[in-house]
């Protein structure tokens, strides 16, 4: 019967492993986003709750990992990345799940519902960020393949070029999102001033994911290339 590798020992063998593992697990929270939006905006709030808590069951998860990550990191020298660089890798890739937990439970908390009018334009926004957050994992896993190669030159411009695709889905997330910011406005009247406020809050943290999507792009690019 084969024996599990204690992840101190995957650590050792592959700290890029635990990265990538780590970052699909943030992932996991953000795929749910769509669905929970579409529970929400259908006003099925029984769905949204528990959409919500597999959110948060998610993102707790990916809390143990990098938990995990950081407590059994080697420090040795002889890592072919650096620790500095790994830490700082998983920080900006567990805001990806935070961010999303959060929106979830503000969502729930207030019961916030966007105008029925703005529904199209907010799921494309939504599946815009989380297309952003999936091309980022994507960077990770080809960092962790590029590893394998000992970071070969032309690998290290094939993750360039995922880079500037990273780039180029959140900057079309920042148009969708001015977007919806200004055909909110037209709707301010039939809103209470605090949902408001809120909603327009929502936009900005929706827009957060992708952010920092693409800091998870550049700091898996950083690696690459050094």
């Amino acid at each position: 019967m084969a024996v599990k590798p204690a992840l101190s020992d995957v650590l050792t063998n592959s700290p890029l492993a635990i990265m990538e593992r780590h970052a699909e697990a943030c992932l996991d929270c953000v795929n749910r986003l769509g669905p929970y939006f579409e529970a929400v905006q259908a006003d099925q709030w029984g769905r949204a709750e528990q959409l919500q808590q597999e959110i948060a069951r998610l993102e707790a998860l990916a809390d143990d990992i990098k938990m995990d990550v950081r407590k059994n990191l080697p420090r040795g020298l002889w890592m072919s990345v650096s620790r500095p660089d790994l830490l700082e890798l998983v920080r900006v890739q567990d805001k990806m799940a935070n961010e999303t937990k959060d929106i979830a439970g503000l969502i729930l908390g207030r019961q916030l519902m966007f105008p029925k009018k703005l529904e199209k334009s907010l799921f494309k926004f939504v599946a815009t960020v989380t297309d952003a957050s999936a091309k980022a994992v994507e960077v990770v896993a080809a960092t962790r393949e590029l590893s394998r190669s000992a970071f070969s030159s032309r690998q290290v411009a094939a993750i360039s070029t995922k880079c500037l695709l990273v780039e180029k889905i959140e900057r079309r997330s920042d148009d969708l999102q001015s977007k919806l910011r200004a055909k909110l406005r037209i709707y301010e009247e039939d809103l209470s001033p605090i949902d408001a406020i809120f909603l327009y809050q929502l936009l900005s943290s929706i827009g957060e994911i992708a952010d920092h999507a693409e800091k998870v792009s550049h700091r898996a690019q950083i690696i690459a290339a050094s």
